[in-house]
């Protein structure tokens, strides 16, 4: 379904998390294939910084093999 692209490994919280934004650092990308799937995850995304308060972002691109969520700042 998805990938995360990242040089070191992190643990993730306990919490129950569709997505692992809590692990995400600057750079780091999901990897996803279907665009409605990619949509949700952008959607979700922009909750998670809203619930936790946080001053990220995330950005959506296309690329040849699907969809790429990338956390900006």
């Amino acid at each position: 379904m998805f990938t995360l692209d990242r040089t070191p490994l992190a643990e993730v919280a306990a919490e129950r998390l569709q997505y692992p934004f809590s692990a995400m650092e600057i750079g780091d990308s999901l990897h996803i294939l279907d665009f409605r799937k990619a949509e949700s995850a952008r959607v979700s995304a922009i909750q998670y910084i809203k619930r936790h308060q946080l001053d990220w972002k995330f950005s959506m691109k296309k690329c040849r093999d699907g969809w790429r969520i990338f956390r900006i700042r």
